[in-house]
């Protein structure tokens, strides 16, 4: 039973998920059909073979007790107990299996929220500030407005040109990344009502874009006629073929500001007697400052947390305290922790677009308990948004896009940087984040100092390494692509780092934010103050990435990616021959015979082109046909009947279409068929995954942790590693590590004297 439900129509995804699953096991139907389905409802493949991630939409990042407790079974039942707080406010799962899929979808949606819509070429999840209906600034409930545009949209756009997001800020000041959505929305008073400013066209990825400001205010009943139109406008015009010119970025680019201005014009006056006015909830609100001074704390630890994870609301004595987490992460364990403290402290619960969690309406008088709490559970690492929460996108550890690995490297900045209260306090307002290739994973444009991961050439021998910007900002009111320079090997980018701040505290002036410092004194001279960094020092291994104990290579470098790419390309080729037969066989019910054959022909060529790509052979028109006879009929994928097909020997048109619909059908078999070989070869390949031993017992916390990593790292994904570790913080902390690696722990076995044998398998 629905319960609040955000969408109403689960149950027949569900089915209909279930019979594209079957379809696809028993090869008799499309990979890219299933695929394009599962991404709808939020599920997303894995480099890994068998495993999906499964991501849970969060409307503004509101979140309930009761949904946090189902959320945290859900990923002790189905995944490896972490889950992973994204940039969008949701919440997303890994190691997940497709058998488990439905029973997933149906317990999310019952608990009124969803996984419709997460992936895929669709509308994704709206964000809002999390300080929504509490910033002394805001306008109007944001928060609200997201989570009412989702209920309405929820289902409606699901084969756009590409994903489109829209993002809400709550005021100026707490806008970062709106303005880099599809459309972002700032609020304003208009005429004495709340209305918006709206930012279009804005965007990351590996070729930054700054947004145009929309010439209008947008009122708020006007808000679903204006977001349908812009996007109604991207459904027509999109660029469906080129997958790295069809957001809607790149529309605006094509064809001009002002052309996509007249024709949204035109569209809005189209849907004007199409969408009701947009009718919400949400709370008008008049700004105001509140005297809201922070409590005092008890020890020193205490008092920076306080500083930097906690944000007085308008409301008098009620704060927002921010859960600092790794890289996004919390395990299933620490988020039940989380809606226990909700439920006992009566506290609001959000998601944050910096992969954090924020308790809001916290009271003066519970901040020591909360804080208690939060200690208890091991939640109660302050710096939380500041230099100290540094972003990193997976890179080369999962991602096949990805050159370096950007997570270990955030892991080494972090043991450089300066942690005493004094500096913490001066360098909060400062943001790093790293992304593992050109694109913006990490949001690396905009940070304050970010870092993309490439390949360099020193010496005749590959190396990691990194782009560093600076000066980037991601608000409305200080939009900011960084400053591109300085190429550093991975292994010094630490000390690099470390030596900009000490820069930025040497020689800024008081109060001067990282910005405006890099504007002063000029990019260019930054990047010659770091300039030695690019040099490689001796007695240093540069051609190890940090965390890897193997030399650097890119002979893997987007393997997963191309062989999604090479399937989808034949079977669109496929899909447009029978596209083509069909309506070769209406001209022929329509008494057109030689328009027929003009479709058989078409569909006869791009069939021929489709199935020569698993081969690596490119070939069009005749060149396909006779590619085909020699590469496919040759190794009798096909039969040879159809030779007079391709060598245009059929003169009767009605044998001509039906000899043409059996060559697409036994085209289409040959395809599943060669897809199935191939998947077999892999699954006799994992079976040769080894089983490995490794006695750590002596070996004291983090080393035995890091050693085991490393040999994880050398084995083939499936094998199974057995680890002999003692001592009570070791059997705590490393399968919980390992765990937040992504391996399962399949079983903790006691042996005696406080020996543990830890049983793991990589994944």
């Amino acid at each position: 039973m629905i319960k609040n439900g955000i969408y109403r129509n689960y149950q027949k995804d569900i089915k209909e998920f279930e019979r594209l699953y079957r379809d696809f096991l028993e090869g008799r139907a499309f990979e890219s059909d299933f695929k394009n389905f599962r991404l709808t409802n939020g599920i997303y493949g894995q480099r890994q073979k068998d495993f999906y991630m499964v991501r849970i939409k969060i409307p503004a990042g509101v979140l309930t007790p009761q949904q946090i407790y189902e959320i945290a079974d859900i990923g002790d039942e189905f995944s490896n107990g972490v889950a992973h707080i994204t940039t969008r406010q949701d919440i997303q799962y890994h190691w997940v299996k497709l058998e488990n899929i439905s029973q997933i979808i149906k317990r999310i949606n019952e608990i009124g929220l969803t996984t419709k819509d997460a992936c895929g070429n669709t509308l994704r999840n709206i964000t809002a500030s999390y300080l929504s209906g509490v910033c002394p600034d805001e306008i109007i409930e944001v928060g609200r407005v997201a989570q009412k545009i989702t209920e309405l949209l929820i289902g409606k756009y699901e084969n756009l040109p590409r994903k489109f997001k829209i993002g809400f800020a709550c005021c100026e000041k707490h806008s970062f990344l709106v303005p880099f959505n599809d459309i972002g929305f700032l609020p304003v008073l208009y005429e004495g009502r709340p209305a918006f400013r709206a930012f279009l066209g804005g965007g990351l990825g590996d070729r930054p874009k700054y947004p145009y400001e929309y010439p209008e205010i947008v009122r708020l009943e006007e808000l679903i006629l204006f977001i349908r139109s812009v996007m109604d406008l991207f459904d027509k015009h999109g660029d469906r073929k080129n997958k790295r010119h069809n957001r809607l970025k790149f529309l605006i680019q094509k064809i001009g500001i002002d052309e996509f201005l007249r024709l949204l014009k035109e569209q809005i006056e189209e849907n004007k007697n199409i969408y009701p006015q947009f009718d919400c909830d949400a709370v008008y609100v008049e700004t105001g400052k509140v005297d809201n001074p922070l409590p005092k704390a008890v020890d020193e630890d205490m008092d920076l947390w306080l500083k930097t994870n906690l944000i007085p609301q308008k409301q008098k004595d009620l704060f927002v305290v921010l859960v600092k987490l790794h890289l996004g992460n919390i395990t299933t364990g620490k988020l039940r922790e989380i809606g226990k403290i909700a439920e006992e402290l009566s506290l609001s619960v959000r998601t944050t677009q910096d992969q954090n969690i924020a308790f809001v309406n916290v009271h003066r008088n519970s901040i020591q308990e909360l804080y208690n709490l939060l200690k208890n559970a091991g939640l109660s690492e302050y710096g939380a948004s500041t230099f100290l929460d540094i972003t990193a996108c997976p890179g080369s550890e999962t991602c096949s896009l990805g050159i370096t690995s950007s997570r270990d490297l955030s892991r080494a900045i972090y043991e450089k940087l300066p942690k005493d209260r004094e500096t913490v306090e001066k360098l909060k307002g400062i943001t790093i984040k790293i992304s593992g290739c050109p694109n913006s994973c990490a949001h690396h444009h905009v940070a304050s100092i970010g870092l993309h991961g490439i390949a360099v050439k020193e010496n005749d021998t590959l190396i990691p390494a990194y782009v560093l910007h600076i000066g980037g900002n991601g608000s409305i009111n200080r939009e900011k692509i960084g400053y591109t320079g300085l190429k550093i090997p991975a292994k010094n980018v630490p000390e690099a780092v470390l030596e900009l701040l000490r820069f930025y505290l040497k020689n800024s002036k008081d109060g001067e934010s990282f910005e405006d410092f890099v504007e002063r004194v000029e990019p260019e001279n930054i990047f010659k103050h770091l300039e030695k960094y690019r040099k490689l020092q001796e007695g240093v291994d540069y051609q190890f990435d940090w965390g890897s104990d193997k030399q650097f290579s890119l002979e893997d470098l987007g393997t997963g990616e191309c062989a999604g790419i090479i399937a989808d390309r034949v079977e669109e080729a496929l899909k447009e021959g029978e596209r083509l037969l069909k309506q070769a066989e209406t001209h022929l019910e329509k008494g057109q015979p030689e328009d027929a054959a003009v479709h058989v022909e078409k569909a006869v060529d791009i069939i021929s082109s489709g199935l020569l790509i698993p081969f690596g052979v490119k070939a069009e028109g005749k060149d396909a046909r006779e590619k085909f006879i020699e590469q496919i009929i040759g190794r009798k994928l096909v039969n040879e009947r159809f030779l007079r097909l391709i060598d245009n020997q059929i003169k009767d048109y009605y044998e001509l279409v039906q000899e043409g619909k059996e060559f697409y059908k036994e085209s289409k078999e040959a395809y599943l068929r060669l897809r199935r070989e191939t998947e077999e070869k892999k699954d006799k390949k994992e079976e040769k995954a080894r089983k490995e031993f490794l006695d750590l017992r002596g070996v004291e916390c983090p080393f035995n942790y890091v050693k085991a990593k490393y040999k994880l790292r050398e084995m083939d994904i499936g094998s199974i590693l057995v680890i002999t570790i003692d001592g009570e913080e070791s059997i705590r902390s490393v399968p919980q590590s390992l765990r937040d690696d992504g391996h399962e722990i399949i079983d903790i076995q006691e042996t005696g004297d406080g020996v543990y044998n830890v049983i793991v398998r990589k994944r």
